[in-house]
């Protein structure tokens, strides 16, 4: 899988400065230009010695890459086209893991003479990440005169050539969506995951409220009850669930579900639906032995919070046609990752954020010595005097620090996610609280009306 962007760069790059590691090598007086200079800096970046492994990985196309800024100043002479954008600066990144150093830049060349078989380009491979990526420097003017035209088109173009090229690699590929979809990319991948959304539990509450209403009063109140707020925004119906920040207007939600339609769905019903009862269980016995006492959970902190939690979330997807608050049911979706997260505090034994925060700061630490172990193996794999026994055993070291590694990453990404699902989970029990303080004085009420007939008789 790779992903492609080209930018223009014009008078100055800050952000790509930021990342040079010697600004002397940026400063030449024959660039008397402000403009040539950036350029300068892009190519710097771009063949960066530490990035590309000592520039084992650094090709140039139509052009050498030790005197490419002075060729690519002679060919924008030449025409009379040394104003405007100076040259493109992109890149195509590659999943961790999924591509080696050779193959990558391999691509990265083959794209370079596909897209840009008339123009002067750098190709520099960097390593320095997880993600191996090539870098492009491409002059704005061509050996026939003719500038890079920078559009929707050809980076239509880019993107497909590189798909292209990742298949005949046998890399995989992001594959586009559907050019109708109107839903975010976040709704989408939840449903066709079979995972619930905010809209679908929407719908799920509503078909659930207009099922057991004869009028809209009625659908109003069923709906309030389960703590949704409507609002008429213009022409336009909108409804809130407790816990969402913002109102959704109710044709968002499908053709079903308009005010018009919910009224012809409700005449449509003559008598109201009753749940049919549901047989009880016979109570089972059974006889166990041991101390209860050594069963009970003694967590505290985080690991608790997440656990209560996650039984919480489990009741609510164990049990449909109860009604749970809509907060419940929205992180229906995230069962897994807080079942993750869960096993993941318990098997370190993690109950504050101080602890996480020490572990990720340990964490941090063995991912980088591990990472200049790896760039010193892959530096002594490509030394001529290595013996094939000890490539070898370099490969097969490799692959265990590669283990390691994503292992590593996976730990280091659970701990910022935890730390951010507390917050959200502390939030969720606060609304959870509030649902259940709300309820309290309706349902005294209504035993106090019971009470009242009884007495009337």
């Amino acid at each position: 899988m790779a992903t492609t962007k080209i930018w223009p760069v014009k008078s100055r790059l800050d952000h790509i400065l930021e990342y040079a590691e010697d600004k002397q090598k940026t400063e030449n007086t024959e660039w008397s230009r402000v403009d040539y200079q950036s350029m300068r800096d892009v190519m710097d970046y771009a063949m960066n010695d530490a990035k590309t492994e000592k520039q084992y990985y650094v090709s140039g196309w139509n052009c050498s890459p030790d005197i490419a800024r002075e060729e690519m100043q002679i060919t924008k002479k030449q025409y009379g086209k040394e104003d405007g954008i100076l040259a493109f600066h992109g890149y195509q990144s590659f999943k961790p893991g999924e591509v080696t150093p050779e193959i990558a830049h391999e691509i990265g060349l083959k794209l370079a003479q596909e897209l840009w078989p008339d123009h002067q380009v750098i190709i520099a491979t960097h390593l320095d990440k997880a993600h191996i990526h090539s870098h492009f420097v491409v002059n704005s003017v061509g050996l026939d005169g003719k500038k890079f035209d920078s559009n929707h088109a050809s980076y239509r173009k880019m993107r497909a050539v590189s798909d292209r090229l990742c298949r005949e690699y046998g890399l995989s590929v992001i594959e586009p969506r559907s050019t109708n979809a109107t839903k975010h990319y976040t709704e989408w991948a939840a449903e066709h995951a079979g995972e619930p959304t905010f809209r679908s539990i929407i719908r799920e509450d509503m078909d659930y409220a207009i099922r057991y209403s004869m009028t809209m009063e009625q659908f109003y109140a069923a709906m309030k009850k389960k703590g949704y707020i409507f609002e008429q925004r213009g022409s336009f119906l909108r409804i809130k669930a407790l816990g969402m920040k913002r109102f959704v207007r109710l044709q968002s939600l499908g053709n079903g579900y308009t005010e018009t339609a919910i009224r012809q769905r409700i005449l449509r019903q003559r008598y109201p639906e009753v749940e049919p009862r549901q047989p009880k269980n016979p109570t089972k016995r059974y006889t166990v032995q041991g101390d209860f006492r050594l069963s009970k959970i003694t967590w505290k902190g985080l690991r608790a919070l997440c656990f209560f939690y996650l039984r919480k979330l489990r009741e609510a997807r164990n049990n449909p046609k109860q009604s749970y608050p809509f907060v419940l049911k929205e992180d229906l979706r995230h069962l897994d990752a807080l079942s993750e997260q869960a096993k993941f505090l318990n098997r370190y034994k993690l109950d504050t954020g101080e602890q996480v925060q020490e572990l990720q700061k340990t964490l941090e630490q063995k991912l980088s010595h591990l990472q200049y172990e790896r760039t010193e193996l892959y530096n002594e794999r490509r030394r001529v005097g290595t013996t094939e026994e000890r490539k070898q055993g370099i490969e097969d070291r490799l692959e265990a620090l590669s283990d390691t590694n994503k292992q590593l990453r996976r730990d280091l990404k659970l701990c910022s996610d935890v730390l951010l699902r507390a917050v959200e989970i502390e939030e969720r029990n606060r609304i959870l609280r509030e649902e259940a303080q709300a309820q309290k004085p309706a349902e005294k009420g209504k035993n106090r009306n019971v009470r009242r007939r009884e007495y009337g008789r």
